[in-house]
């Protein structure tokens, strides 16, 4: 008697487990279609309960803490950030969340360690490497106290967004911070290079605004 009603207990928690989770959705698919429409503080409380509702989805965790970044409670962005890591450290969306998060406050040296650690869980991510490559680039405070960029992190640029080139050479974004990369660190015949095939791939995709900055750079580079 005893084991048949423990059986019907777990059967009532495990249905209130289920109906939590299809809550959860719904409130995140109301929340995404909100925030898509640039409704970020009526999208917030949809992402919240979300998170509430199924306090192991990774992905309610990073929407809500997206919201948060977007209304630049950067704080509250990354606590949440936190919270979704520790559900599953392996995951790499809370942590190139995060290290956006880092890039808006001007904690850029906190943003890079964040997307090599996104690396070396995953080597092959496109997104954290095009990522790395445009934060390397930004200046921080460098160990004498000045405000800079190191050789060594357009180094770390440039090998980047060469692999991210290479594994998607239709990618225009990480054409042009290679392009960047190369010119930073005075690299000139590669830069012209680089900027010509900016320029070749954006009038491909009849894009004229990068078009025009490659035709610009190739111009300083004669």
């Amino acid at each position: 008697m005893l084991g048949r009603l423990l059986v019907v207990i777990l059967m009532i928690a495990l249905a209130g487990c289920g109906d939590d989770k299809k809550k959860s959705d719904e409130h995140l698919a109301a929340g995404q279609k909100l925030a898509e429409q640039g409704k970020l503080e009526a999208a917030l409380p949809e992402f919240q309960q979300a998170a509430e509702l199924n306090k192991d989805s990774i992905e309610a965790r990073v929407a809500l803490g997206n919201a948060y970044r977007g209304l630049k409670r950067y704080d509250d962005a990354l606590a949440t950030f936190r919270d979704a890591k520790k559900i599953d450290r392996y995951v790499v969306a809370p942590h190139i969340a995060s290290a956006l998060t880092r890039v808006d406050t001007g904690q850029v040296e906190m943003a890079i360690d964040e997307l090599n650690h996104v690396i070396e869980l995953d080597p092959k991510n496109l997104q954290a490497k095009i990522l790395l490559g445009r934060v390397s680039m930004m200046p921080y405070r460098q160990e004498d106290g000045t405000i800079g960029v190191s050789k060594l992190s357009l180094q770390r640029a440039e090998m980047n967004l060469e692999i991210a080139v290479e594994a998607d050479p239709q990618n225009i974004e990480a054409r042009r911070l290679l392009a960047q990369s190369y010119e930073a660190l005075k690299e000139n015949d590669k830069a012209k290079t680089a900027w010509g095939n900016v320029r070749d791939l954006a009038a491909k995709k009849s894009n004229e605004k990068v078009v025009a900055e490659a035709n610009t750079a190739l111009e300083r580079l004669k």
